[in-house]
């Protein structure tokens, strides 16, 4: 079976699930690795996870199909993975970094930010982003639909990836796609009545469909229509029969005795989940993850990021200048800072 994995941090009560993730490989009939650098609960504390050794692992034993970088708000964590993808030849990525959000909160500091677009983004096959960081990676601010079709191309020629810019007011409530040389506008799919439109991760359906090998389009595509419940993996791959004797055999009985990676205290583990060294085996790491994690041994976060769409507060805007990346000129920060600081108040 194919194997997509999925790097991100997890924040309770919002989008920024893995659980999400999970069941949208897992429903694509594929393997699921998931890699979480942060557990944050609802009032932005967080626990660290040593996910490096996690992801030398999964690079060392995992054949992957394809990998997704979701929310991340460690700098250190979006350099060390870029990093092993620069090693060798490497499976397509698909990043969806959320550093701002739909509603104009800036999500991230300003390290995460520089180590994301001067590190990251070479190794990105697809970016998904929304108008306020269309207008942030391009460099200039867009008023109607044609300055957002502008912006993806220009993030196109300046990165070298395919762009998707999420619907909004601005676009029309379309999303834009730009891919290679062609930029295509896609009315969003109207779900069915009782379907959640957040049971699957748009970004994660993309890189399934890349996983079977489907063009960037048509990956889009059937990702619209899975993330809309219009499509179901049935429709997208076939239905698949499996005869009793093709059927994947019992798991082997997970080794006790093996050495674990550190869980946050009074954390509930979800069934089947194992976040190990990789001297076990990798597929068994996160195959079924629950988002209800412990709050013992708080650190405080650096954001608040809790999903305005789940009726919950608004996230606190981060304070941009409260870290400084040492390779920046101060000419750089200043102009990051306003073009951010810009952003911020034009959704108010």
């Amino acid at each position: 079976m194919k194997t997509v994995a999925t790097l991100s941090d997890s924040v309770e009560n919002s989008i920024y699930d893995p659980s999400r993730s999970v069941a949208t490989i897992r429903d694509m009939r594929l393997d699921p690795v998931v890699m979480v650098s942060r557990f944050y609960d609802a009032d932005g504390n967080y626990e660290e996870m040593d996910v490096a050794e996690i992801i030398d692992g999964v690079f060392d034993e995992c054949d992957v199909s394809a990998y997704t970088i979701g929310y991340l708000t460690n700098d250190s964590i979006l350099s060390y993975m870029a990093g092993k993808l620069m090693e060798k030849d490497h499976a397509p990525v698909v990043a969806r970094p959320s550093l701002i959000s739909e509603s104009g909160d800036i999500l991230v500091d300003e390290n995460v930010y520089h180590a994301f677009v001067n590190y990251m983004m070479s190794n990105v096959k697809i970016v998904i982003v929304n108008s306020f960081e269309a207008e942030l990676l391009s460099g200039f601010e867009c008023s109607n639909d044609k300055d957002y079709m502008r912006s993806a191309k220009k993030i196109h020629n300046t990165y070298g990836c395919h762009v998707i810019v999420t619907p909004s007011e601005g676009t029309y409530g379309k999303l834009v796609a730009c891919v290679g040389d062609k930029t295509i506008w896609f009315d969003m799919p109207s779900s069915p009545e009782g379907f959640d439109p957040n049971k699957y991760e748009f970004a994660t359906a993309i890189a399934c469909g890349l996983a079977y090998g489907f063009s960037s389009m048509d990956s889009i595509e059937f990702a619209m229509g899975l993330c809309s419940g219009t499509k179901t993996a049935d429709d997208i791959l076939g239905k698949e029969e499996i005869k009793p004797s093709e059927a994947e055999p019992e798991p082997a009985v997970e080794d006790k005795t093996a050495e674990a990676a550190p869980v946050p205290r009074n954390e509930k583990p979800a069934e089947s989940v194992s976040f190990v060294s990789p001297g076990k085996a990798l597929r068994d790491i996160a195959r079924n993850i629950e988002s209800e994690f412990g709050t013992a041994d708080k650190t405080p976060a650096v954001t608040s990021v809790i999903d305005e769409h789940l009726n919950k507060p608004r996230g606190e805007v981060m304070d941009i200048t409260s870290r400084k990346s040492v390779n920046d000129t101060v000419t750089e920060l200043q102009a990051l800072k306003d073009r951010l600081e810009k952003l911020k108040e034009s959704a108010k």
